[in-house]
Formats: structure tokens, C-alpha cells, sequence
């Protein structure tokens, strides 16, 4: 699903990342990990095609995927329920009102979906975010972080989510400062101070 050959970035006179060569296969999990500044962001930008300051090769062999970064990418004015159906509509998704409704019920929303998302709690907006994998079709997931600012039911739930759509044959790019008991990890990449 996704391959990268000798992939590099240097910015402010250091290397983020340096040389890295890896691939994820459908089914497969990897988990980038390394300290705040190591680069573990930028990688994610790249991955997801939202950078192009890099060196390397990066094979996308999926149509689109899934990101999700620690900013969550919600408008403030809009409800859950309007963040979720714009965000579908942005990325060609087709769903029913009621599929949305569900999406906020398993991750305990119901009485948060016709709330602003800036009314809500870091937690709340998080969950938001995260309804989206709920919704989305794409094979490809890249999470930076997704398990920050969620408490143990939170992360116990998300790991349900990534490993059902591990199991359908997705593939999932994840970072993450805490441990995730749940997630079977294929391969790890450790991003350092070069």
C-alpha cells in the first residue's frame, strides 16, 4: 500500500530524517515513534501528500488515504455532526445521516452531535476527529497521535476501530507517545536527532 525509499528532509540546518526505507502491506501496522522535533510530523505530512520538501521516493499504491494529525482539522463554528458530513464531502464519501449518527453514538457523542465543536473539550473534539475512520472507505490510514488527549475508554476504543480495519485488509501508519497494549505493531520506525 504505501513503499518509501531513501526519504529525507532537512530543515533548519538539520536532518529531520535521513535515508529511511520502508513499506506497509495491507494488514500491516507500523509505528513511528521518537521525541517531540524528531520529525515524526513532517514524515506524516509527506506521507500524506500535504508537503513535497523531502528527498526520496514514495510510492502511494492506494487510490486516498486517511490522515489525522494531532490538530484534529475541525471547524470551531461547525457542529460534530457538520464536521463529519463536510469532511465526507471533501473526500467523494457517500453516506447516509443516520451512519453519521452512529459514527458519533459508538464513540459516545450522541448528545454532543449538534454542539459546536468549539464548545466542546479537548476529548470531545478528539472523538470528533476520530469518527471520521468510522466513516472513511480508504484503505490507507496515517495517525499522528490519535491516541493523545483520549482516556483509557478512548484509546481502548480506538484500537478497536484501527484493528477491525486491520483486519478488513487496511493499513495503518501510526505515532503515538503512549504504549498501545492492544495494537499488534508489524514494524516500528524510530525518528532521532540527526
Amino acid at each position: 500500500m504505501l513503499q518509501a525509499e531513501s526519504l529525507s528532509c532537512y530543515r533548519q540546518e538539520r536532518w529531520l530524517f535521513r535515508n529511511l526505507d520502508f513499506h506497509v502491506l495491507p494488514g500491516q501496522v507500523l509505528q513511528i515513534t521518537g521525541d517531540n522535533g524528531s520529525g515524526k510530523s513532517t514524515l506524516f505530512r509527506v506521507l500524506a501528500g500535504l508537503s513535497d520538501d523531502y528527498d526520496g521516493q514514495i510510492d502511494w499504491q492506494v487510490p486516498s488515504c486517511v490522515f489525522l494529525s494531532h490538530r484534529f482539522g475541525l471547524n470551531a463554528r461547525l457542529t460534530a455532526f457538520e464536521n463529519l458530513t463536510f469532511w465526507m464531502t471533501l473526500q467523494g464519501e457517500s453516506r447516509d445521516e443516520s451512519e453519521v449518527f452512529q459514527a458519533l453514538a459508538q464513540l459516545d457523542l450522541s448528545a454532543q452531535a449538534h454542539q459546536p465543536c468549539g464548545q466542546m473539550s479537548e476529548g470531545q473534539r478528539k472523538r470528533v476527529a476520530l469518527a471520521r475512520l468510522i466513516l472513511a472507505t480508504a484503505p490507507l490510514w496515517l495517525l499522528d497521535e490519535a491516541f493523545s488527549a483520549l482516556d483509557q475508554s478512548g484509546r481502548d476504543r480506538l484500537s478497536t476501530i484501527c484493528r477491525n480495519h486491520i483486519e478488513r485488509g487496511g493499513a495503518l501508519v501510526f505515532s503515538s507517545h503512549q504504549a498501545v497494549e492492544q495494537m499488534t505493531v508489524d514494524q516500528t520506525l524510530q525518528l532521532g536527532r540527526t
